[in-house]
């Protein structure tokens, strides 16, 4: 097939490329070999900086495509190359591919064909199977498949998954931009050009500049909403290739720690660099676990603040549940308000992971809400609380909510037991309120009491 002059393409394939030629070569021969024909799409290559002669022959490589090489003197970083290359798109489709990403050959027409369908969701992922040095034979015979194990673990398999099937269900859609990577990802041109493209601030710091770029894409199209597809034959091959691994990780968690600072919500609370299912498990949960109290008006702060505020050790407080703002909460209050926007003093989170600085509190309050949490989360929530606060207590009104735990007087009375190995405890009840259960730190209470 050749490409046809003048026919305007459908759909442009972005890859970044720094030092990695001999895989940009072989991804480049297996665009060559797709189903869907060459004049139907281009192919938009950014070198970002680094030494340029190893690229001389690029050119044969992609030999029968419309390849664009794109040359950046000085090196920007993964983003800053794929929004030039973004910009040098003329498809309204862009898809994402790395310079290690050996493609199947119905890759392109399978991300095309999701697109036709104005009621697909706006993004498909792909697979990426990882590949060993024993299988890059195949690749460079030209085959159209490698012959690696679909297992994790067992030398294949696509990294984000941990069994040859891919995550069970589809819940896990909801929070698919925790699996959207770079390296095999599809969406309108319209949608990445009106999130702003990728943020540049990562400069040459590895990884999570796509993830945020499609949570960005996400909150951009309404976080309760079903905004990603996955395509187990949409396929490529994760080409071996030099890895500094210690720099990768730690350059990893400082840009971890960036984004979390940037966005105070759920979402990039439980984000990391391993196990991404239970990550997508506990979003998707503690999303639906927010909607619910904010629609059905559970978890209200305000009676708490009215029955409590006078039972505490001053008015620094910490207050997670909704309607805070009849709430009557002194300027300046903090507030997990999941019904109120996010903002500098009002943070969509569980509490794991807060932008608080130790010691800076007198009091957590969770109203209702805490009973949502799965044990381990509810554990950590209260042990972060403890290091911010001298008390931390933990409401329960007695509302019947879709939570996971639905306290009665024996369960409440084992949780005090239970959390007395780190906290002094008790339980109470408070009139027109409910039960509260008060914890303070062993360390605080041995203070207190001296």
């Amino acid at each position: 097939m050749s490409v046809e002059p003048g026919r305007a393409v459908e759909l442009s394939v972005v890859i970044p490329t720094h030092a990695d030629a001999p895989c940009l070569e072989l991804t480049l021969r297996s665009l060559r070999r797709q189903t869907l024909d060459p004049d139907r799409f281009e192919v938009i290559v950014v070198r970002d900086g680094g030494d340029g002669s190893q690229y001389s022959g690029i050119a044969d490589a992609g030999k029968g495509l419309r390849l664009h090489f794109v040359e950046r003197p000085e090196r920007g970083g993964r983003a800053a190359a794929r929004n030039e290359a973004a910009r040098r798109a003329t498809a309204p489709l862009l898809l994402f591919l790395d310079a290690d990403s050996y493609a199947t050959p119905d890759l392109l027409r399978r991300h095309l064909d999701h697109h036709r369908d104005p009621s697909a969701p706006a993004v498909l992922m792909g697979r990426r199977d990882e590949t060993g040095i024993e299988h890059v034979h195949a690749a460079l015979a030209d085959q159209p498949t490698m012959p690696v194990p679909r297992l994790r673990g067992r030398g294949g398999g696509d990294m984000r998954f941990g069994t040859e099937e891919g995550p069970s269900g589809d819940d896990w859609l909801l929070a698919g931009w925790l699996f959207c990577f770079t390296h095999n990802a599809s969406v309108r041109r319209d949608v990445f050009e009106a999130v702003g493209g990728f943020d540049e601030g990562f400069g040459l710091r590895w990884g999570l500049e796509d993830m945020e770029l499609f949570y960005r894409v996400h909150a951009h199209l309404g976080v309760l909403n079903r905004n990603f597809a996955y395509d187990d034959l949409a396929a490529v091959y994760h080409l071996p290739h030099h890895r500094n691994v210690i720099q990768n990780w730690n350059d990893f968690m400082d840009n971890l720690d960036r984004v979390a600072l940037k966005y105070p919500v759920v979402e990039w609370e439980f984000a990391g660099p391993v196990d991404v299912a239970r990550a997508a498990e506990r979003v998707v949960h503690y999303r639906r676990a927010m909607d619910d109290c904010v629609r059905r008006s559970w978890c209200r702060i305000g009676p708490a603040v009215q029955r409590l505020a006078g039972r505490l050790p001053g008015d620094r407080v910490l207050w997670v549940g909704t309607g805070s703002a009849e709430a009557g909460l002194p300027d300046g209050a903090l507030t997990y308000d999941y019904g109120a926007p996010a903002g500098p003093a009002n943070f969509h989170l569980v509490g794991i992971r807060p932008p608080v600085a130790a010691d800076s509190l007198d009091a957590v309050v969770s109203v209702d809400f805490w009973r949502y949490l799965y044990w381990e989360d509810l554990c950590q929530f209260v042990n972060v609380a403890g290091a911010l606060a001298d008390e931390v207590h933990l409401v329960s009104t007695g509302a019947e909510l879709s939570a996971r735990f639905d306290p009665d007087p024996a369960s409440l009375g084992y949780l005090g037991r239970v959390m007395g190995a780190a906290f002094e405890t008790t339980l109470t009840e408070v009139d027109g309120l409910g039960t509260v259960l008060r914890l303070r730190p062993h360390h605080r209470a041995a203070v207190a009491a001296g």
